[in-house]
């Protein structure tokens, strides 16, 4: 696709969004790689709608890490209210924006993780 053909692309995007069609802004921003399309999108998806899954792909789409670590980290902390917090305890401060979290910054309760290599276990006998 040539600039030109992009740049009009984009504009019929950007009128879509702001007639509320998200579903053809979606379809021209995806098709355009369209940077700050897909920011609007996730922005419109975590913020207007409250649902940050949908907005976690368009900000991965978009290479805005701040916002995937920001829905990481939202995640993590909803999981640790499920299963308790007493069984999944963070061994350091989560880190900086800088500095992504990774599955070695978390200590897994004995239980629980004796819990989960049983439902493996169980899963792979059949």
């Amino acid at each position: 696709m040539d600039s030109k053909q992009r740049a009009q692309l984009i504009r019929e995007a950007n009128e879509a969004f702001n007639s509320e069609d998200y579903d053809k802004a979606r379809k021209l921003y995806l098709q355009t790689n369209y940077r700050e399309g897909l920011i609007r999108m996730g922005n419109y998806y975590m913020y207007d709608r409250r649902l940050p899954m949908l907005a976690y792909n368009y900000y991965k789409q978009a290479g805005l890490q701040e916002k995937v670590d920001e829905i990481f980290q939202r995640m993590l902390m909803a999981l640790s209210e499920w299963i308790g917090k007493d069984k999944f305890k963070i061994q350091q401060p989560v880190a900086q924006e800088s500095t992504p979290v990774s599955p070695s910054d978390f200590q897994v309760h004995p239980i629980l993780r004796e819990k989960a290599l049983e439902i493996l276990q169980k899963n792979g006998e059949k």
